[in-house]
């Protein structure tokens, strides 16, 4: 989801609102704060063509709040740089090579969701014919909500009172990704590792020197040197595009004082071959 402004708005609301509510006796929070909303998925969605060839696949949209809801569905190319920021801001050329925009047919445009319906959003991606289309491409898709806006109550001239035309909404963004079965997509490489110093977190730097868009996973390993004891930190998930570098920050569990080593691993999915580095350090 998007809209950080909205959002810090929003948890100002519900906290004045939790707060009321638990001055009322009659107030369970066991059977009054079910948690409801809206969900995509999935969040990425992957192709896998040749050049020449098309396919379908589909994106499911579900309401499980107690009101309709009504979406926008558009599709938005975004630079490999902005992957790691607000993609949906990205400015890109018409003539950007790696956007899938111009090949990607969403339908419909529009959906309603009644209350604890679900709704499919088809996405095609049809790829024209020739070696030169034999390339790694990425975009998304940009699920809005869309609201009617409201009359605004104006307040009283000299009065103290202030009125906002704000009006709640969420989004969802799902990346599109596309990679030929001609390209290098495991060529994924550590080029920096480190430890902050704090002593808290771990740095990975990855950079991805193929062709093809790189999905990865990567995790730690703690070596306690003096007991023997290896503690393997949860692996996560990360998307290289073709030329980009990623800094993944790695966060430590609380340790006890004494020696360690710690090795990273970066793992893209090949058979033969992972990534990986490794340190020393000391807790006082």
């Amino acid at each position: 989801m998007r809209r950080g402004n909205y959002y810090i708005l929003l948890m100002t609301f519900m906290l004045m609102n939790i707060s009321a509510l638990a001055q009322d006796p009659n107030f369970n929070p066991l059977t009054d704060t079910v948690p409801k909303g809206v969900s995509v998925s999935p969040p990425t969605v992957r192709f896998n063509l040749k050049p020449g060839n098309s396919q379908s696949k589909q994106i499911k949209v579900t309401n499980d709040t107690d009101v309709t809801k009504t979406f926008e569905i558009k599709v938005k190319d975004y630079l490999a740089a902005d992957i790691n920021r607000a993609a949906e801001m990205s400015e890109v050329p018409e003539d950007y090579k790696y956007g899938l925009k111009k090949w990607l047919y969403v339908t419909p445009s529009v959906i309603s969701i009644e209350p604890g319906q679900k709704a499919f959003v088809n996405v095609l991606l049809d790829i024209p014919a020739g070696d030169e289309f034999a390339h790694a491409g990425w975009s998304m898709i940009i699920i809005d909500e869309v609201k009617e806006r409201q009359e605004l109550n104006v307040p009283t001239p000299g009065s103290n009172a202030m009125g906002m035309g704000i009006i709640p909404t969420m989004g969802f963004g799902i990346f599109i990704y596309q990679n030929p079965p001609n390209i290098r997509n495991n060529q994924v490489e550590l080029t920096g590792y480190s430890l902050t110093t704090d002593k808290k977190v771990i740095q990975m730097k990855a950079e991805n020197k193929g062709d093809g868009i790189g999905f990865c996973t990567y995790y730690i390993e703690l070596l306690n040197m003096a007991t023997g004891e290896t503690t393997k930190v949860p692996a996560r998930v990360a998307t290289l595009l073709p030329g980009s570098t990623r800094l993944f920050e790695i966060d430590l569990p609380v340790l006890s004082s004494g020696s360690y080593n710690a090795l990273g691993v970066l793992d893209f999915g090949s058979k033969d071959y992972i990534e990986t580095a490794e340190l020393d350090f000391t807790v006082p």
